[in-house]
């Protein structure tokens, strides 16, 4: 019953370009911003990411860790203010004939042209990648601090290849076939949320530490999603272009400097 009704919102509703059209929770950004505003502020934030991250391994500033928290929750923030704006610029789909909300407007060359959308690829892969990155940084501190080994904290990076790897195929996918990407979407939605449980699970039953893991893991999830969001509108733009922007991303070895936590 449920399932049929999925699929028939779904038909309804196809294609979908990214998670928010799929949750259908859109505000009217009631702080009026202008569509290239919080793009920019995340490029900001992400550079701040990547010299806190920065400082924090290789210079051992371990008091910037308060910094980086205040840094990701503002990207969390910003991001889904973002992406659940039902006032952003408008994409034509020509498949089904019609305009659709575009996250990443600035990746589409048929709204800001083929240069500027380039270079909107090029930033919302830093974007994404330092977001990731920090993400990770701090959830590491967070293993660290419940005494959980690296190896296994490390083990929520197959939760971005999944992310990254499902996302890159249901973009392929939507090109030729947009219901098929919609079910590929989902179903690697759900398959993160099962490896996010299972890991919750695994974490808890080898630290004893309940609150901690469970903080872990929320963070974690709300952070996963953001960056979701705007990885997707990567694919988006230029699908083809970002493929080996992915497999970089998914074989990199996020680093956490434990050895210097006080």
């Amino acid at each position: 019953m449920i399932l049929e009704q999925l699929a028939e919102y779904i038909n309804a509703n196809a294609p979908m370009t990214n998670i928010p059209e799929l949750i259908n929770l859109h505000h009217s950004n009631p702080l009026g911003l202008h569509p290239i505003a919080i793009p920019a502020f995340l490029l900001l934030l992400a550079v701040a990411m990547h010299i806190c991250i920065h400082m924090i391994r290789s210079k051992e500033r371990q008091g910037l860790y308060p910094l980086l928290y205040v840094l990701v929750g503002l990207a969390i923030i910003a991001t889904y203010y973002y992406c659940f704006s039902d006032d952003l610029p408008l994409f034509e789909d020509w498949q089904l004939r019609e305009k659709e909300i575009s996250i990443g407007w600035f990746c589409q060359r048929s709204i800001v042209g083929t240069g500027w959308a380039m270079l909107g690829e090029v930033l919302l892969a830093y974007v994404v990648y330092f977001f990731m990155s920090a993400l990770m940084t701090v959830v590491a501190r967070i293993s660290d601090i419940m005494g959980i080994e690296e190896k296994q904290w490390k083990k929520w990076r197959y939760v971005i290849f999944v992310m990254l790897l499902g996302a890159s195929i249901a973009g392929v996918a939507d090109e030729f076939a947009p219901i098929a990407g919609i079910w590929i979407m989902v179903v690697y939605q759900l398959v993160m949320i099962i490896m996010i449980i299972a890991k919750t699970v695994v974490d808890i039953s080898r630290s004893r530490m309940v609150w901690h893991c469970l903080l872990a893991a929320i963070i974690f999830f709300v952070g996963i999603e953001a960056v979701t969001m705007l990885a997707i509108e990567c694919i988006e733009g230029y699908i083809y272009v970002f493929l080996p922007v992915v497999a970089v991303l998914s074989t990199v070895d996020f680093q956490y400097g434990k050895k210097t936590r006080k």
